[in-house]
């Protein structure tokens, strides 16, 4: 076989501290998450709080409305960027269902029981740039 052309296509190192993608990097600047740790160690994920991913700010502080899984979150997770696979119970989705199911109660929560649905929900997902 012979080729004139290799494209090598790969993920961007999945590390919040060098990270281009201008929403994560403003939210690390700001002290409103942190890279995860592992005894002492930066692994260079975004640090998360177990289902449904919560965001962990500077202070160690959970927030109520800020979620991320996928990429950002390698490090906290492994084989972020691994697809589902039908047939099987996949972890990328369950984790989805969980994250959505947890982004819907915290705006019912914040529109309260006598007001009418916002369809733009006060929440906030990190990019999986």
């Amino acid at each position: 076989m012979r080729a004139i052309t290799l494209v090598e296509a790969r993920l961007p190192e999945p590390d919040l501290r060098r990270t281009a993608d201008e929403l994560l990097a403003g939210l690390l600047k700001t002290g409103r998450c942190r890279p995860h740790t592992v005894d002492g160690y930066e692994t260079g994920g975004l640090d998360v709080t177990p289902r449904p991913y919560r965001l962990i700010d500077r202070q160690g502080a959970v927030h109520a409305r800020r979620f991320a899984f996928g990429v950002p979150t390698e490090g906290v997770h492994w084989v972020t960027a691994a697809g589902a696979r039908p047939g099987v119970d996949s972890v990328t989705l369950s984790d989805a269902d969980a994250m959505a199911r947890a982004v819907l109660r915290a705006a019912a929560s914040v529109a309260g029981p006598e007001t009418e649905p916002d369809p733009w929900l006060n929440v906030e997902l990190a990019s999986i740039d």
